[in-house]
């Protein structure tokens, strides 16, 4: 019997022998399959965009060559964000633009300034990660060269201003004590030669050990004012203590040099000119002494001291990395700086282990400042008062009584600042 159309014949059965059948051609776009006769899949549309869905209704499959359709363009194709969530969806790239890869993204740069590490004390604030060994040293010498430089050039304009407004010849004195024959004059000159001395420290500091500037006032890289303001009061306790007990000291253990007559009082007149150049100049005098004896130079001595204790040297590792090597050689170079002589300079040494001590235990300048400031104004004011100014520059020896006076002065005001650093949660590291 013949085989009924669509059955297929026997001999149209593939053969296990025979090579696979040949793939039908891919239809041409908008033309009909290779058979003519119908078949379940309809022939492609002659338009784009019409294709239909299993239910017969027309699609919406939109054509290729990158027209409008299914799958959106890549992100950076013709300008279009992606759809997809994530980082191809959120940014925009144009043509031709691609997203960075992580690794070809340069390092970040070192920031030049670099604070010290949370938790260091004040005598270590210099030693950060950009420390070396020759960035202390060469810092004090340039210091010491700013120095010169800065107090030449303000004599040099202080000179010229005062030839202008018809002044009397300097007189040569090469000690400084009588450059213009005013008393007046020349501690307002001293004064200003000094304090302009401020800002020195935390220049050197920032340009040459790469800190914050005012990491050399406190260990928050500032001046902590309110702190200041209320060491004023052991400082001012300081003052009385030492007054009171030098005057009982002379009446027990009377000198054996005759003492001088007090002068009198010079009145207000001849007062209020001296008074004024003393109480706004000698803050800044002041305060530009802790800055480079307390500030810069327990600072970089402590700089020395390894970050480690362990190794070869432990006791020089451990004596470097406190903050006594610091405060001890700052004293002494605080009592050249000045023209004492005897037990005064024993006398002014403690003074300045005093103030070097109280730095590090507050964790910055302002106790110091504050005692510095208010010793140096009782100590400008009362010749001041008393006729005595043409004396201010001298600065010779003292009696070994001076010291029963001194002493417990110091131990009331390391007192007194020690229980308020305490009870005001003070911070002594950074």
């Amino acid at each position: 019997m013949d085989p009924q159309p669509g059955e297929p014949r026997p001999q149209d059965s593939p053969q296990p022998w025979a090579p696979p059948a040949q793939p039908p051609p891919p239809p041409v776009y908008g033309q009909p399959g290779p058979s003519s006769q119908p078949g379940p899949y309809p022939p492609y549309p002659a338009q784009p965009g019409q294709y239909p869905s299993p239910q017969g209704q027309p699609g919406q499959y939109p054509p290729p060559q990158g027209r409008p359709g299914l799958y959106p363009p890549y992100p950076g194709q013709q300008g279009q964000p992606g759809p997809y969530p994530g980082q191809y969806g959120q940014l925009q790239y144009g043509p031709g633009q691609h997203p960075q890869q992580p690794w070809a993204q340069p390092a970040p740069r070192e920031p030049r300034v670099i604070p010290a590490a949370p938790g260091t004390p004040f005598h270590r604030l210099a030693r950060t990660s950009t420390h070396r060994w020759w960035r202390p040293i060469l810092g004090t010498l340039s210091l010491g060269v700013l120095v010169g430089c800065v107090t030449v050039g303000v004599f040099i304009v202080w000179l010229i201003v005062h030839t202008i407004l018809g002044g009397a010849e300097p007189s040569g004195d090469v000690n400084g004590n009588e450059i213009f024959g005013n008393p007046t004059e020349d501690l307002a000159l001293t004064l200003v030669m000094l304090g302009i001395l401020i800002p020195l420290a935390p220049l050197v500091a920032w340009l040459l050990q790469r800190r914050p500037a005012w990491s050399v006032a406190s260990v928050l890289n500032k001046i902590r004012w309110r702190w200041l303001a209320l060491c004023c009061l052991p400082a001012f306790g300081y003052l009385v203590v030492s007054f009171g007990l030098g005057l009982l000291v002379d009446q027990l253990l009377p000198v054996t040099e005759a003492a001088s007559e007090p002068d009198a009082w010079v009145g207000f007149a001849k007062f209020i000119g001296p008074a004024l150049v003393i109480i706004f100049l000698v803050p800044f005098q002041s305060s530009a002494e802790e800055f480079v004896f307390r500030g810069w130079l327990i600072q970089a001595i402590g700089a020395y001291g390894p970050d480690s204790a362990e190794g070869r040297f432990r006791w020089l590792r451990l004596v470097f990395r406190s903050p006594w090597p610091g405060i001890v050689i700052g004293g002494a170079a605080f009592v050249s700086a000045h023209g004492y002589t005897g037990w005064a300079m024993l006398d002014i040494f403690l003074f300045a282990v005093v103030a070097g001590w109280l730095t590090v235990r507050t964790g910055g300048l302002e106790a110091a400042i504050a005692l510095h400031v208010l010793n140096n104004l009782f100590a400008f004011l009362l010749p001041a008062a008393t006729g005595g100014l043409d004396s201010w520059a001298d600065q010779g020896g003292a009696p070994w009584t001076i010291l029963l006076s001194d002493i417990p002065a110091l131990a009331f005001v390391l007192f007194a600042v020690t229980w308020l650093a305490n009870r005001k949660q003070v911070a002594r590291v950074s």
